[in-house]
């Protein structure tokens, strides 16, 4: 389904989230899910992650061979391109993509991504409210393939969109 996660700044919610995708180093312990444990070397075939700063994602030089990078399947990549306004830019360099396009791109890569655990920070930033709706869309579509979804998120009228489950982190200093 889909679990909102949500806390002041600090909180440990970014933290958690690397640390269940395998990306903190330091961050050993073992997770469970459907029954099979999963260190963190494993945990990275898991996850896919759209983090708060998207521009550490990008790699490629077209928006075309960054959303190759997770799938083969030109059509499915080409529809999710076009249901995110992205498709007449696949040959624009991701770097020259306006902020809320390159976060698009990132939630175009989660979508088409065969990652069963999908954990998005801050999803919302940079995106104007018809983007959100259609960001809501594509979350309960993976919801309903069967992935976990994840979203780090301090826009309240985002999470009242998602029907998720919400967990709130406390700071207990």
């Amino acid at each position: 389904g889909i679990v909102a996660l949500i806390g002041h700044n600090g909180a440990g919610k970014s933290t958690l989230a690397r640390c269940l995708c395998g990306l903190e180093k330091y961050c050993d312990g073992v997770v469970k899910m459907n029954g099979k444990q999963y260190n963190r070397k494993q945990r990275l075939a898991l996850c896919y992650m759209v983090m708060q700063d998207v521009n550490y994602q990008i790699f490629t030089e077209s928006v075309w061979s960054e959303i190759s990078i997770v799938s083969q399947d030109d059509a499915k990549k080409e529809r999710v391109l076009k249901e995110l306004m992205l498709y007449d830019k696949k040959d624009s360099h991701p770097q020259s993509l306006s902020g809320g396009e390159k976060q698009r791109l990132m939630i175009a890569l989660a979508i088409v991504s065969l990652k069963p655990i999908v954990i998005l920070d801050e999803p919302t930033s940079g995106l104007c409210k018809g983007q959100m709706a259609s960001t809501v869309k594509y979350l309960q579509k993976m919801k309903e393939e069967g992935k976990t979804v994840i979203v780090i998120t301090h826009d309240y009228e985002f999470i009242k969109e998602c029907k998720g489950v919400v967990y709130e982190f406390l700071n207990t200093i």
